[in-house]
């Protein structure tokens, strides 16, 4: 399973099971950097096991945002809220 910068995914072990967050970097073939735009803002991502998220086809607009350091956390915040459902429908799932 690859993962990529500005994919959406769901945590499905640990503490912060069931919360969203977005990839923004990936550090080797079985783990990815997450941030959320609150308890993990850009500047202290959190590392994690692809084996314990939940990946959906959901992304944010791919872009130069993810690549170059130019991502903020209002601008995760934004996208997160647009790309998770309010209403708590299940995402479609790869």
């Amino acid at each position: 399973m690859e993962l990529k910068p500005g994919q959406l995914v769901r945590s499905l072990a640990g503490r912060d099971k069931g919360k969203h967050y977005l990839v923004i970097g990936e550090l080797d073939y079985k783990h990815v950097l997450l941030v959320d735009g609150r308890s993990r803002p850009v500047s202290r991502p959190k590392k994690k096991n692809i084996v314990h998220l939940q990946h959906y086809e959901r992304r944010a607009a791919p872009g130069e945002m993810f690549s170059s350091a130019q991502l903020t956390d209002n601008q995760v915040l934004k996208l997160l809220k647009e790309l998770v459902p309010e209403t708590g429908a299940p995402v479609e799932e790869v």
